[in-house]
Order: structure tokens, then sequence, then C-alpha cells
């Protein structure tokens, strides 16, 4: 399929929006989370099966895919997701991917540009599942992010983990604005419970009597 040459993704783009809903929404306190609930939360969209498809009067063997889909069915959107071949993980990316094609508003029948949509709506879903923010706190706590880790931590499958290393540093936290700290910032200490679930934060336990010890100890020196 080829992709228009003007457009290329939009990577801090669309970790603005994601951020935006990680920072804003209620449903979402830990993870995994449930996405359903967020859909629900932040959209009129709903999301159904494909075992329910008929109800709509739709062939669910016409879906271009095996995982998940949007239809906008006379201005009511429903996703519709595969919950007989997909294993839990596989659908929360699944849904997750489709909910960043309509908060990024793309247009999927642009045929010349859909290969970039997807590779937006990849990187949306990660995000949402695997925030870099979060990511970055854990390595300065000492923690190796690996493929088995990702999938202990934010109970993703083994894909989703391979492709959330393969995409990491897209976006420069060394680069970041005075706003995009603040909401890095946010995103770290709301999360700040499971952050310290996986490495707990070292605090230093400020003793008087002992440090009185020390100082005595100094003075002798002298």
């Amino acid at each position: 399929m080829i992709c228009s040459d003007s457009l290329k993704p939009n990577f801090k783009r669309v970790m603005e929006k994601a951020n935006d809903i990680l920072v804003s929404s209620i449903v979402i306190d830990t993870f995994p989370f449930s996405i359903k609930k967020v859909i629900k939360e932040k959209t009129n969209i709903a999301c159904r099966s494909y075992l329910k498809a008929g109800m709509y009067g739709i062939d669910i063997n016409a879906f271009g895919s095996q995982d998940a889909i949007y239809q906008d069915l006379e201005g009511k959107g429903v996703i519709f997701y595969n919950e007989e071949i997909s294993s839990k993980e596989r659908q929360r990316f699944s849904l997750n991917h489709e909910f960043g094609h309509i908060q990024l508003k793309h247009d999927l029948d642009d045929k010349n540009n859909y290969a970039i949509y997807e590779i937006e709506a990849n990187f949306f879903a990660a995000q949402m599942l695997m925030p870099e923010q979060i990511i970055n706190e854990l390595i300065k706590r000492g923690k190796d992010i690996t493929v088995e880790n990702l999938m202990s931590w934010f109970k993703v499958s083994k894909m989703a983990a391979q492709k959330r290393l393969d995409t990491l540093r897209k976006i420069d936290f060394s680069h970041r604005s005075y706003n995009e700290r603040i909401i890095d910032e946010s995103i770290v200490l709301k999360y700040q419970t499971f952050i310290d679930s996986i490495a707990p934060k070292k605090v230093d336990y400020y003793d008087p009597y002992l440090e009185e010890e020390l100082q005595h100890e100094r003075d002798l020196w002298y």
C-alpha cells in the first residue's frame, strides 16, 4: 500500500492525545485497565462482540480484521471485537488501537494514508497500555525493560511488549517543553502506587540521634 509522501507518523501528536486521556480519565487508576470503560467515559461509542454483530444485521465475514473494527452505523459508532479468537491481552490492544483511530480522527477510507494511520493507532495503543513516562521512571529505579517484564507488569501480549520496545524513544524526553514536562510528571504522580508496586522508591530516613552521633565523631577528627 502506497502512502502519501506528505504524511508521516506524527508520534508527538499521538503521544499528546494518549497522555491527555491517561491524565484526565477517572476510570484509569492502574494497569491493566478496562478500555471498554474508558471508551464509554470518553465517547458515545459502543463496544460489541463479533457474536452480537448479527443484531445489527452485519455479516462478520465481511470484516477486514480478525481482532476488532470500528463501524459507523447510521451515525452510531460501534467497535466490534472478536472475543472468540483473541486473548484478553490482545483484545485490550485491539480495542485501544481502534480507540486510537477515533481519537486521532483518522479517515480510514483514505487508502493512500491507511498504513500511516495504522502505525499511529499502534503507537497510541502502546502508550495507553504501557506509558513511556512510567517506563522511564522504572528505569530510573533500576528496572530492566524487557519483553518479559512488560508482559508481567502491564499484562500485555508478547507481541505488544515487543512492539513497545521497538517504538520506545520515538519521543525525545530530554527536550520536553515546560507543559510537556508537567504532563509527564502528572502521569508519574497519578500512577505512583502502580510504579511503587513494581519498584518501591527508597526513602532516606533521617534519624536526628544518629546524626548527632555522626557529628560528634566528625568533631573528634579535628
